[in-house]
């Protein structure tokens, strides 16, 4: 059975993950909890993928660690936006990036692996008042993927910024960690909205009052950031990777955790007694009809309800004069901790010039050390090996499903149909396809291998 992390080794990376500060990241004990978040972030995703026990989630639970995570995705969130671009002044052209891309790496596992805890209500249950944090951190993560979109970010990613004729690879590669974050922070979001009763009031004030989820929740089924036109036509954003579809009416998952959040937040009558509905949020929300069309309800049956509040809100009019009770509101703390300790440390600037060192380094030999750990840390292998897995797992599947031959059919059963395909390159027979384009069969890994270079630019082209 594949592991990322073996069952021995799990308590020990649960326990080992802590926070950091701002100045903290990139060091060598910073690097070592990033490869334990790496590797259970992958554990976490195989465990859900193959139907196990899982095992990653309830051991973040049950030591309190996701607080942590949210800790380090936001402290990473401020190294990105105040250290980055000053460490991209003292050296625009940085020979190796791939430091300074595994920081940003850093924030896309940590959600990741939030993403996968909280669907249960036993994780949203643990977050306590960290779920402040959580959601200020979610709006603005999806407030700058509807910013991305509304930019250009689909037709032509070397014109998002106008100021740039020619977008480095660091820029472009921080952009779609942006987008990422964003789509997976729509689901956090969903998770929250369902499970709001497991928090306290000041949780709810934040969704409807601070931030007006609703609201941006409107903005993002318009923009429709999961889905974009390209030259070879209309392609949506399926399990983290751009895939063409035929069938523009099916809805995508984070499409539908879209309208999930949506319709747990307006149909629920307790959190709307703080919810006014004045003229500006009745002609945003009222904006949901024209995309609440038949195809859409007929997969999603419980917006019908949410179709019909929304047509009653519209006739009705607004109403504005909802009594404002008095509320008590918490304050997130972790952000304001992670900048007072900035300050003291020198500010953000300081930190940059401390931290030159170790982003901006020129020394081939700690740099060429430096990519075999963390090369090792992803365990690029065990991914290639667990692509082929899940690729002979989806091809057993209709095989399983099909009804049995006749015994007079000899030659029309699945063993034959294997049988029929050769290998791409030594033509022998071969059972197992590219996990990519699903064109070519390989009988072995090795002649997988050895035909790379002449399958790839076809294999990527699809």
């Amino acid at each position: 059975m594949l592991n990322f992390v073996y069952p021995e080794e799990l308590y020990l990376f649960v326990e080992s993950i802590r926070c950091f500060d701002v100045r903290e990241v990139g060091n060598s004990k910073w690097l070592e909890v990033h490869e334990m978040i790496i590797k259970l972030s992958q554990q976490a995703a195989l465990e859900v993928a193959e139907h196990r026990e899982e095992e990653v989630k309830e051991f973040l639970v049950s030591r309190d660690k996701l607080t942590v995570l949210i800790h380090e995705a936001y402290c990473v969130n401020l190294w990105k936006s105040r250290v980055l671009p000053h460490l991209l002044e003292i050296d625009p052209n940085p020979q190796a990036t791939f430091l300074i891309y595994t920081a940003l790496y850093h924030e896309a596992a940590a959600v990741a692996l939030l993403d996968l805890c909280l669907y249960h209500p036993s994780g949203c249950e643990s977050l306590q008042d960290s779920v402040l944090d959580l959601i200020d951190y979610c709006a603005q993560s999806v407030a700058q993927v509807i910013g991305l979109v509304s930019m250009g970010y689909h037709e032509n990613e070397t014109k998002i910024d106008v100021d740039e004729a020619v977008l480095t690879e660091l820029e472009r590669q921080k952009r779609d960690l942006i987008y990422k974050i964003g789509l997976r922070c729509i689901s956090l979001l969903n998770y929250l909205a369902d499970n709001v009763s497991l928090f306290h009031l000041s949780a709810s004030r934040r969704l409807l009052v601070t931030h007006d989820i609703p609201w941006l929740i409107v903005d993002v089924l318009c923009f429709r950031p999961w889905q974009r036109k390209t030259s070879k036509g209309l392609e949506q954003f399926i399990d983290e990777k751009w895939t063409a579809v035929e069938d523009t009416a099916k809805i995508t998952k984070t499409e539908a955790q879209a309208w999930f959040c949506v319709r747990q937040l307006l149909l629920n009558p307790q959190l709307m007694e703080n919810y006014t509905l004045n003229e500006m949020r009745c002609k945003q929300l009222s904006k949901m009809l024209g995309l609440m069309h038949d195809t859409l309800l007929d997969q999603l049956p419980v917006l019908i309800e949410l179709k019909q509040f929304v047509s009653r809100m519209t006739l009705s009019g607004n109403t504005t004069n909802k009594q404002q009770n008095l509320i008590l509101e918490d304050i997130p703390q972790i952000q304001d901790q992670l900048l007072k300790q900035a300050e003291a440390d020198g500010g953000f600037y300081q930190i940059a010039q401390n931290q030159d060192a170790i982003f901006l380094n020129n020394n081939k030999e700690e740099i060429c050390a430096l990519a075999t750990r963390l090369s090792s840390a992803y365990g690029t292998d065990t991914l290639c090996e667990l692509e082929q897995h899940l690729a002979d797992v989806e091809l057993q599947k209709p095989q399983e499903e099909a009804p049995k031959p006749d015994e007079g059919a000899a030659g029309d059963g699945p063993d034959q149909e294997k049988a029929s395909h050769k290998c791409g390159t030594c033509q022998e027979p071969a059972k197992k396809k590219c996990a990519n384009c699903k064109q070519v069969h390989y009988c072995s890994r090795e002649c997988q291998l050895k035909d790379w270079p002449k399958h790839k630019d076809a294999c990527q082209a699809k």
